[in-house]
């Protein structure tokens, strides 16, 4: 799933993800990577100048109209430094079951329920489901959906798959 796929699942929280970040840094990110959606929105302002708003609407527009996988690459990175003790938490928890995280292809639904349990009573929900989004946790949707709300992928129109 690529970054962009990954925040339209978190379409609801977006605005809250973006304002969570360090607006300046973030700026600084979009300035070296991406020079074209830099000068499209922010070239001419001082940073101080601009608000959480707009950056966040401008940053959605990036997103989610020109499917900008470098943006969302970018927010993705921003919000586990910015959040890394939800991001480290969820990491060990997911390292116990391999130390080798990226190998892991399902984790069973009691683990799952274990982990939000100690995750819930530790984080935010907003931030325990947007960790697990923005990182792919291996939970299976029921479980995800159940236990921390928001949007379910849409499925992929049969014959999709192979090609």
């Amino acid at each position: 799933m690529t970054s962009v796929e990954t925040l339209s699942l978190l379409k609801d929280h977006f605005a809250r993800l973006v304002k969570s970040l360090d607006l300046g840094i973030l700026l600084e990110y979009v300035r070296k990577t991406d020079g074209f959606a830099y000068a499209r929105h922010f070239k001419g302002y001082r940073p101080q100048t601009l608000g959480p708003k707009r950056v966040a609407a401008a940053i959605a527009f990036e997103v989610f109209e020109r499917n900008n996988t470098t943006m969302g690459d970018i927010l993705t990175l921003l919000w586990n430094q910015e959040h890394r003790d939800v991001y480290h938490a969820m990491h060990d928890h997911v390292a116990s079951i391999s130390e080798d995280v990226e190998s892991i292809e399902k984790i069973e639904d009691d683990k799952a329920n274990a982990f939000l349990d100690d995750m819930l009573a530790r984080f935010d929900p907003v931030d325990v489901l947007t960790c697990v989004r923005l990182n792919e946790v291996r939970f299976s949707e029921a479980v995800i959906t159940a236990r921390l709300g928001g949007t379910a992928p849409a499925e992929a129109p049969a014959g999709e798959g192979a090609k």
